[in-house]
């Protein structure tokens, strides 16, 4: 299960880099604008989706450690 975890980290921090990198790389001219909103959708896509693994991965170790004991 540490290895689920580490992963979710990992998938957590990439997100939030594709924010950022989204972010920093605004931009007037048109091509530039689009990128950088394609990167803004897919790292707030990517973040919520590692915070709803991380979370959900949390909860249910915790209810097989009761079940074991």
């Amino acid at each position: 299960m540490k290895h689920d975890r580490l992963s979710h980290v990992l998938l957590l921090i990439s997100g939030i880099l594709l924010l950022l990198n989204g972010g920093f790389a605004f931009e007037k001219s048109t091509p530039m604008f689009v990128v950088s909103s394609f990167l803004i959708i897919f790292g707030i896509i990517v973040t919520t989706f590692a915070l709803k693994l991380f979370f959900n991965g949390k909860n249910t170790s915790e209810s097989n450690t009761f079940q074991d004991s």
